[in-house]
């Protein structure tokens, strides 16, 4: 990234979350695949191929055998078929997982975006697209009809996603700052994902860049423990009802005479306050 579209980051000061404690969110519940799914795509296989069957019963194992390399029964192929379909739905799955905490962090965010550091980042990001897109040799106009977008929606959406970004960045540096969260130099690659791991460190301690790198890194983790720990609920789910019942030999209070209550101390013993460092 060049110094005309370095992108600034919000200060945490300026900004808190109502809890720390693990995201709850709601994830719809995974369709199954059933035996006439797997016939479909097997028909629809031997249809992309100019042929014609009469029924699900003509392919059997000597067409599995005639047809796909490493495999003899049509067994294996409806199995194949499921991994495949089971692949496919745990990453479909991740992204709304991961997508569903985003929201849920935010939501407890609070602080206000300056709009010249948005107006400005959004520059940023639309001359980082620019660029990606001459080093791809794709013009504008050509991106926004593969997208099938016109320019105010582009526009529009490179300054949601700017603002949306903006802000879960700085509710990850929140989040990591209490957690104590660190990721040592040996760590970084880690958490960054590069081809040449050695080359990638060579190149942002000659530029610099390893405070901004560790930074990100440790974004990364943030978000990585807000996923795994994240407490999921299915969509449509029933909720269990727990149905209180009282203790044998329970006494019930004397109201007439209870205790006068006190104010908690605010810092109570065995807990630290973590002082914000930036």
């Amino acid at each position: 990234m060049t110094a005309e579209n370095q992108v600034e980051n919000l200060n945490p000061k300026d900004f808190s979350l109502s809890d720390y404690d693990n995201v709850r969110i709601v994830m719809p519940s995974k369709p199954p695949l059933s035996e006439e799914d797997i016939d479909a795509q097997l028909f629809e296989y031997v249809l992309s191929g100019g042929k014609q069957i009469n029924s699900i019963a003509d392919l059997d194992d000597s067409w599995v055998q005639s047809n796909f390399e490493g495999m003899s029964t049509i067994a294996e192929v409806r199995d194949a078929i499921k991994a495949q379909y089971d692949r496919e739905i745990e990453y479909r799955y991740s992204d709304i997982k991961f997508r569903a905490c985003c929201d849920a962090l935010l939501a407890r965010l609070s602080g206000e975006v300056p709009q010249e550091m948005l107006e400005n980042n959004v520059e940023s990001a639309r001359q980082l697209n620019l660029q990606r897109l001459a080093e791809m040799h794709i013009s504008m106009e050509q991106y926004l009809r593969e997208e099938q977008m016109t320019p105010d929606q582009y526009e529009k959406k490179l300054r949601d996603e700017t603002l949306y970004n903006m802000r879960l960045n700085v509710a990850l540096d929140l989040m990591a700052d209490v957690l104590g969260m660190q990721v040592g130099n040996h760590e970084l690659t880690e958490y960054l994902s590069t081809p040449d791991p050695e080359a990638f460190i060579s190149e942002i301690r000659e530029k610099g860049q390893v405070e901004e790198a560790r930074r990100a890194a440790v974004r990364i983790k943030a978000m990585r423990r807000i996923v795994d720990t994240a407490i999921v609920e299915e969509e449509g789910a029933p909720q269990p009802v727990v149905q209180a019942e009282p203790e044998e030999d329970f006494d019930m209070p004397d109201f007439d005479n209870l205790p006068i209550p006190t104010i908690r101390d605010a810092n109570p013993k065995g807990y630290t306050i973590i002082a914000d460092n930036q």
